[in-house]
């Protein structure tokens, strides 16, 4: 068994996960970044993307949105703006919703509608991606 340190994953709404953990796995602007007990100290972005939290033998995937996360003394706590386990995620309303970002990215009529409308879409692409990796995991 690897060893375990303690994460905290919360939204404005709730604290979706607060317990020991193996594994901590989210997209960066970067790439991927994975964190594991002992991980040296650092803060970080977090991007609209697929997290997945391996604890207990057992990996939780999650849509979350963009947001950050802090690591230090065998402790990491995420902040996210929006979160949700793949198992919650009702595929043909993400599918609907990614449609409907695109359509309204196509007839932005102002910077902000352009804006909200790519927020959706990265949210939505999150979701779609949540569920296919966990789709792909379950098959194993």
């Amino acid at each position: 068994m690897s060893k375990l340190f303690h994460f905290t994953l919360s939204t404005p709404e709730a604290v979706l996960y607060n317990g020991e953990a193996e594994m901590v796995t989210f997209e960066t602007t970067q790439g991927e970044v994975g964190v594991m007990a002992d991980h040296a100290p650092m803060v970080s972005l977090i991007s609209a993307g697929v997290m997945t939290i391996k604890a207990k033998g057992e990996d939780k995937t999650l849509a979350a949105g963009g947001g950050f996360i802090k690591v230090g003394h065998n402790r990491a706590e995420a902040f996210t703006q929006t979160a949700e386990f793949a198992e919650s995620i009702d595929e043909q309303r993400a599918l609907e919703a990614q449609k409907q970002a695109q359509s309204v990215m196509a007839e932005h009529e102002d910077e902000v509608s352009l804006a909200d409308a790519t927020a959706l879409l990265e949210r939505n692409i999150a979701r779609i991606k949540a569920l296919e990796r966990k789709k792909r995991r379950s098959h194993h």
